[in-house]
């Protein structure tokens, strides 16, 4: 059970008058304090597993707390009372509607959510066949959920079917090429401030070919997003378009036809959507040769005819700028607006908390390219997938590391370098935000590793260089030589051999600057076992050593 708050303990009379008291009608506060928690107890019901029932319940103890509210309290007291009922009211007919639909109603809901959610993780994860056939699924079961429905439970089936069939349809053709558009544009935008005016003409033509050719696989909000983007480029350069595609970049294959067509919300059937035919380029032609070129501008010829309608030059009717709240959540921006919420564009969300993301949305996610800045000074700057940082980023860190490189659900993650406040750096693979795989870590101090990481940790094969000079090849365990490696000192010594946590152990080699050699078994950095020790004037003693030392189990031989 809720624990009451603060202040319902005023609706416990003293035991001395309890009969008293009881005759007496609570007052506002107390009221108030009532309705509160039958208004939580009514919040938690649906995520407690409670039935509609027990749901209708909870809202009917609420309404009828809130009610007497309105009678007994005066001033914002009574408006705050009258607010929350007229609220009550509205979750209650919602609730009243669903039980009326009936059970099979609610069941067919519930599942055609389960099955929309999968997809969505799915496609967050780029398992776009996975996320395609997924959808198609959820839009079956929003089907079936229709004709079990009635009422706005029925309508809202219907908008979801229609949402499903275009999220699938943009998991299994536009996804691919949207990504592709996004990954050169982001290339392209980081490499142009160093480009000469022709590179940099010739880079942002064939940009803007990829988001033109994926114009013609999308659907929805990702169709806008692709000619947003499509204009940006044109405006930006200033000189009409080309069809150019980018070297060893082949022109995709044309989307097949629907088997049917859907009906229209006024029942008469939707014209299908052209298909777009690439024509083949000869196989005559070089590579990127004017054949390729002919027949890509013929492909983008009959791409353009078929989405110039929906490709105006300014940016879609339906796209308009805003600056609206949405409770704790300001958007500001140019943004598509769905059943009233803000669900895609380019601009602004600021959150009570003091987070602030600047970039693309989709569908009311992060999706494209974004920057967060959390209140912490925290921020992230790259690629979004889903409303995850996935992709391609930059990320800096509140104590003060940073990072570039490829981040998987707000964590670096692939290749990447780190450069951490101490003065240290890394650059190689990394695996939850530490070293792990190939890299290369150089301290501060100008101490050098490059190699095998597992966890944060030299372990594998690799080179340690340190900063008095000396140089280790071979293995590292935990970030220490061991197992077989090669040691050269930086005063011209030189050690090859077996190793343990960092020193010399088993059998192994030492050659000194002098010329003196030792070639035996060693323990813990010292001579220990058998072993043959030579000087440079050709001298040597052939025994047992004792940590170092040589013992009476030995022969010395001269230099005849």
């Amino acid at each position: 059970m809720l624990a009451l708050p603060a202040g319902a303990q005023d609706l416990a009379p003293p035991a001395a008058s309890a009969s008293a008291s009881a005759a007496e009608p609570p007052g506002c506060t107390a009221l108030t304090a009532r309705a509160i928690a039958a208004d939580l107890r009514a919040a938690t019901a649906p995520s407690l597993g409670k039935d509609l029932d027990g749901q209708a319940r909870l809202l009917d103890e609420a309404l009828a707390l809130w009610s007497t509210a309105t009678q007994r309290c005066e001033g914002r007291a009574k408006e705050r009372a009258e607010r929350h009922l007229v609220d009550n009211q509205k979750q209650r007919a919602a609730i009243a509607e669903r039980q009326a639909a009936g059970q099979q109603c609610e069941l067919s809901h519930r599942d055609a959510a389960s099955l929309q959610e999968m997809a969505r993780q799915a496609f967050g994860e780029r398992r776009w066949p996975e996320a395609g056939s997924l959808y198609r699924k959820a839009e079956t079961m929003w089907d079936l959920a229709a004709e079990h429905c009635t009422g706005k439970q029925q309508t809202t089936a219907q908008q979801r079917r229609q949402q499903s069939e275009i999220d699938g349809h943009n998991a299994e053709f536009c996804a691919p090429p949207f990504e592709r558009a996004r990954e050169h544009s982001q290339k392209f935008r980081n490499s142009a401030a160093g480009l000469a005016v022709a590179d940099k003409q010739q880079l942002s033509l064939q940009a803007e070919t990829l988001w033109r050719l994926a114009m013609a696989q999308c659907k929805g909000n990702a169709l806008e997003l692709a000619q947003n983007n499509a204009q940006a480029l044109a405006r930006e350069r200033g000189t009409p378009w080309v069809a150019t595609l980018p070297p060893g970049t082949a022109a995709p294959a044309a989307k097949p036809a629907p088997a049917a067509v859907a009906p229209t919300a006024t029942g008469a059937p939707a014209p299908p959507t052209p298909a777009v035919a690439v024509t083949p380029t000869p196989a005559a032609a070089p590579p990127n040769g004017p054949g390729l070129l002919a027949g890509l501008g013929s492909a983008l010829g009959k791409l353009s005819s078929a989405a110039q309608a929906a490709a105006p030059a300014e940016p879609p009717a339906a796209a308009r700028q805003i600056d609206i709240r949405a409770g704790d959540t300001r958007y500001q921006g140019l943004f598509v607006r769905e059943e009233g919420q803000v669900v895609s564009g380019n601009g602004r969300v600021e959150w009570a908390n003091g987070d602030v993301y600047i970039g693309e949305l989709l569908r009311g996610q992060r999706h494209g390219q974004g920057e967060l800045i959390w209140a912490s000074g925290q921020r992230y700057q790259g690629q979004w997938v889903a409303d995850k940082a996935t992709g391609h980023g930059q990320m800096r860190f509140a104590n003060g590391d940073k990072f570039e490189g490829s981040v998987v659900n707000g964590v670096p993650e692939g290749e990447g370098r780190m450069d951490y406040a101490s003065g240290d750096s890394y650059q190689g693979q990394i695996s939850a935000s530490v070293p792990h795989g190939r890299g290369s870590y150089r301290w501060a101090n100008g101490q050098v590793y490059e190699g095998d990481w597992v966890r944060d940790k030299p372990h594998g094969r690799g080179t340690l260089r340190f900063a008095n000079g000396n140089r280790y090849e071979g293995d590292l365990a935990d970030g220490q030589p061991h197992g077989q490696g090669r040691m050269r000192f930086a005063g011209g010594d030189d050690y090859q051999g077996g190793f343990e946590r960092g020193a010399s152990h088993g059998q192994g080699v030492y050659v000194w600057a002098s010329g003196d050699k030792y070639v035996g078994q060693w323990r813990s950095g010292a001579k220990h076992g058998q072993g043959l020790f030579s000087w440079a004037n050709g001298d040597r003693w052939e025994g047992e050593f004792n940590n170092d030392e040589q013992t009476d189990h030995g022969t010395l031989k001269r230099k005849e």
